[in-house]
């Protein structure tokens, strides 16, 4: 992924990454190199996995739980370069997770956040910047303290044979489907604070809804800061299922009070525009979940 984001666009001003993150991060950046793989069938087996994740503290939506068994990705070392691909470009008929009902909107960055906002615990955030073409990146202030949270959406559908495939030893792969079918893919990097924890989520008819929970903080001018993970890999999950998600579009009222809330902001491109990612606004301290 860090190969395809740096060679297809810009990267945010914020979101500068060390040197020695990047050499460190060589074989992390082949853990998801091709983000967009060749066309593949998607599969509807994937194994389910088994752990129920708790309702986020403030948030409106029903928590969601995973199958009994996983799948995980047998360790190949280092000669296991690179690893499968994420996505695939197929689109799912299915409808795994269905947006709620009511008038929409193309789907856009602004949007993506102010949802990111209102879904997280009670905590404060700030430095907000728009994240790949459909996507924002934000500080989090909240129980476990400060961190660094990205969502972002993706056109396509998850891989069926990431977790069949061998990982290198520093990645862990694990999939699992939710009662409702859809696919979870958790990747787990060790030795890459940008993210140690990624969750794809495949909600159907092309929407791929992926969370980063980062153990370090954007780029402050010399190094990302070292932290802890803001939020728990539940509360990571339940975010990146929620049925607000959609790669097209979105709820109307919710775009629309977002490109006013965040009319400040760069590159507030809707679905299928490609987005600029200039140097992103500076959101105050103390906006909190719902």
């Amino acid at each position: 992924m860090f190969r395809d984001e740096m060679s297809s666009q810009a990267r945010p001003s914020l979101d500068g990454m060390a040197q020695e993150v990047l050499a460190k991060g060589q074989r992390a950046r082949r853990v998801r190199v091709a983000k967009i793989a060749s066309a593949v069938v998607v599969a509807v087996g994937l194994v389910g996995g088994g752990v129920a994740v708790p309702a986020l503290a403030g948030g409106g939506h029903h928590a969601v739980a995973a199958r009994p068994g996983t799948q995980t990705a047998p360790v190949g070392g280092a000669n296991a370069v690179p690893a499968a691909a994420v996505l695939t470009t197929m689109t799912s008929p299915a409808d795994y997770i269905p947006q709620p009902a009511g008038p929409k909107a193309p789907t856009s960055s602004a949007a993506v956040l102010d949802e990111l906002l209102k879904l997280l615990p009670s905590g404060a955030t700030s430095d907000y910047t728009y994240y790949t073409n459909l996507g924002a990146q934000l500080h989090f202030d909240g129980p476990s303290g400060l961190g660094m949270i990205r969502l972002s959406l993706f056109k396509g559908s998850l891989n069926p044979d990431a977790c069949a495939s061998a990982v290198p030893s520093d990645m862990t792969r694990t999939c699992s489907t939710l009662p409702s079918g859809a696919a979870v893919l958790s990747t787990r990097i060790s030795d890459n604070c940008i993210q140690p924890l990624v969750i794809d989520v495949d909600h159907g008819s092309g929407t791929v809804a992926e969370i980063t929970v980062s153990t370090c903080l954007t780029w402050n001018g010399h190094s990302n800061p070292p932290t802890q993970m803001a939020i728990t890999a539940a509360q990571a999950l339940r975010i990146a299922a929620n049925p607000a998600w959609g790669t097209t579009q979105m709820d109307a009222a919710l775009v629309r009070d977002a490109a006013s809330r965040f009319a400040d902001m760069p590159g507030n491109a809707p679905a299928g525009v490609s987005a600029g990612t200039g140097g992103g606004s500076t959101g105050s301290g103390g906006s909190t979940g719902s």
